[in-house]
């Protein structure tokens, strides 16, 4: 096929699969710096000459000589061990609406914790984040296989954007390429199945899979163009191997199925900048230092034996023999030790690696996991945390967004999901010890009905000492009470004391959801701490009535409170002294001789 000069636009022809594949070599041959770059920032944070990023080269090295002193390494795994210990969790704020409205955003944010943990995003956000640091970007691909939504973190090397459509951060265009096992990629495209078993291991372009692997994997090319306008219909994807086109079809989403988070943003352009790009200048300086010092250590590291000339002194009796007697006419030898380099090395040594912690804006003490000297009390170690963090509080807050993004792609592909399987639905955790069936029609929310928000897993302080003094803290002021203070507690040796605490107030709270969420009504019983259970009733009823839940709930409530009341004036009628009571067995009672039956009647033996 001849192609038209310059012709790019892959997403208007029937096949794309050359012009595809035209754009991307246009766009890969004009983005050599940038992949130099992410090349040099691996070599210096994993402190590895690699020959490449390849699928084999990432692991071949050009020198086995290497000076260890990895202050790029050292900052960024601090700062993502900071940053990356939260699990952001998205929460679905309804605007206005109904009790039936704001239960539907509840089951969907129950669906996001399951799809964010099925997915595994926890373990791979970090990773995504320590990308960010290094390279100045981390990217998160969100994408479904059949009806399984899958998350993936993907090497920013693989991604391409047009330099001038990037200018703005805002590309209508993005290319992936990947390395699939070719087995795999008969799997996901059956009907291709012939093609792709003809498809040479090494016809695509600049390719860089080693021919020493025993790995049969196929070079693969996913494209998409988002739609130009709302009703725009030029939104395209397709993905394509060598000489064959495996896929193509609409793209009707206003984004890429990538996710992306960038340590700082550059004043133009796409891409991000990393740690590893701000501290390359000190780490290279830091290099020459300790192999000046080496140099020096192996040359100079070592006393002279001064020796006059003329003395009569054999070599010899210079041993490391403990009172040697060493005869000598003449001056006697003189052991001088060396000054191997000159202390101001060292300290500018250490002041470039002090530097770079100051540029990242975290401490040595951080570093090395250690508090500073002084800093006993939760409250103390809490604000010394708080100083801290105010240097990460723009990426701490990208780090969130982050997750709220792919809360919106793993919503539109399990609508995506329902439009093709109606009965589609997933098992999400009900609570701590049970699980319930989510189904898709019962989640699904208008686009326009509610706002995304994310909070972190706990904004309590994760050090035991800091968490006690801030519910203790919470306490004193009256906005918590002790069964919520233990639960916010969390500490893994009192957790089972803490359980048979909580049973009463978690056995009546799951009442309470059961009636509300499910309709399922259950009485009441006298074992039950009645009294806990009568204020958190009728809190949630107040609360139910205000979210205009439906009718028959609100009588089950009732009913609830009803038959809870019986109880109580029941237990206090039993415990209040009748007339013409028996009296009480023992010393001034009946004869303790008396046995009890089973149907309550004393006999006297």
């Amino acid at each position: 096929m001849i192609l038209a000069k310059n012709d790019f636009r892959w997403w208007s022809h029937s096949d794309p699969y050359e012009y595809a594949l035209a754009a991307y070599t246009h766009i890969r041959g004009r983005d050599g710096t940038r992949r130099e770059d992410f090349l040099r920032y691996m070599r210096l944070y994993g402190n590895r000459n690699v020959l490449g990023a390849g699928p084999t080269d990432f692991s071949l090295m050009l020198s086995e000589e290497r000076v260890t002193l990895n202050v790029i390494k050292s900052v960024c795994d601090t700062v993502s061990a900071r940053i990356a210990k939260n699990r952001p969790r998205p929460v679905f704020l309804t605007s206005g609406g109904n009790y039936s409205l704001r239960r539907r955003a509840k089951l969907l944010e129950k669906f996001v914790d399951s799809q964010f943990y099925s997915a595994g995003l926890y373990n791979v956000a970090p990773k995504v984040f320590v990308d960010a640091c290094v390279f100045g970007t981390g990217v998160v691909k969100t994408y479904r296989v059949r009806e399984d939504i899958r998350v993936e973190r993907v090497f920013p090397g693989e991604i391409f954007v047009d330099r001038a459509e990037g200018v703005y951060g805002e590309p209508q265009q993005m290319y992936q390429r990947k390395f699939i096992n070719r087995d795999v990629l008969i799997d996901m495209f059956p009907k291709k199945a012939s093609k792709i078993r003809r498809i040479d291991a090494g016809t695509m372009r600049d390719f860089e899979f080693g021919r020493d692997s025993t790995a049969d994997q196929v070079e693969v090319l996913e494209c998409w163009h988002l739609p130009s306008g709302p009703d725009a219909k030029d939104g395209r994807h397709c993905i394509v191997a060598d000489g064959v086109t495996l896929f193509k079809g609409d793209w009707e989403y206003d984004h890429f199925p990538f996710t992306f988070i960038r340590w700082s943003e550059q004043l133009r352009g796409f891409w991000g900048s990393g740690l590893a790009e701000e501290l390359t200048g000190i780490q290279v300086e830091i290099n020459k230092l300790l192999m000046k010092i080496q140099k020096a250590m192996q040359l100079l590291a070592v006393p002279w034996v001064l020796v006059e000339s003329g003395s009569k002194i054999k070599k010899a009796h210079l041993n490391n023999q403990i009172g040697a007697i060493i005869p000598y006419t003449g001056t006697p030898p003189i052991v001088r030790p060396n000054q191997t380099i000159s202390p101001e090395v060292f300290s500018h040594l250490d002041r470039l690696y002090q530097r770079a912690y100051e540029i990242a804006g975290v401490s040595q003490l951080s570093a090395s996991s250690l508090k500073p000297a002084g800093l006993e009390s939760g409250v103390a170690l809490r604000e010394y945390n708080d100083i801290e963090s105010e240097r990460f509080a723009l990426i701490s807050r990208d780090y969130e967004t982050m997750f709220m993004d792919i809360a919106r792609r793993m919503v539109a592909l399990g609508k995506e999901i329902s439009e093709e399987n109606p009965d589609w639905s997933i098992v999400a955790q009900r609570d701590k010890e049970t699980i319930q069936e989510v189904k898709w029609k019962d989640v699904d929310l208008g686009k326009d009905v509610y706002v995304l928000k994310v909070y972190p897993s706990s904004s309590l302080p994760s050090t035991p000492a800091g968490r006690l003094a801030m519910v203790e803290q919470l306490m004193g002021a009256g906005l918590l009470g002790p069964e919520e203070a233990k639960r916010l507690l969390d500490f893994p040796d009192l957790d089972r004391d803490l359980a048979l605490d909580r049973a009463a107030a978690d056995n009546i709270d799951r009442i309470i959801e059961q009636i509300l969420d499910e309709g399922i009504y259950e009485s009441p019983e006298p074992f039950m701490d009645l009294i806990l259970a009568m204020k958190k009733v009728q809190a949630s009823y107040n609360k139910a009535v205000n979210d205009n839940v439906p009718e028959d709930r609100l009588g089950m409530l009732r009913q609830f409170l009803a038959a809870t009341h019986l109880l109580m004036q029941r237990a206090r009628q039993a415990a209040a002294p009748q007339a013409g009571a028996p009296p009480v067995p023992g010393a001034t009672g009946a004869s303790p001789t008396a046995v009890m039956p089973e149907d309550g009647t004393a006999t006297v033996a």
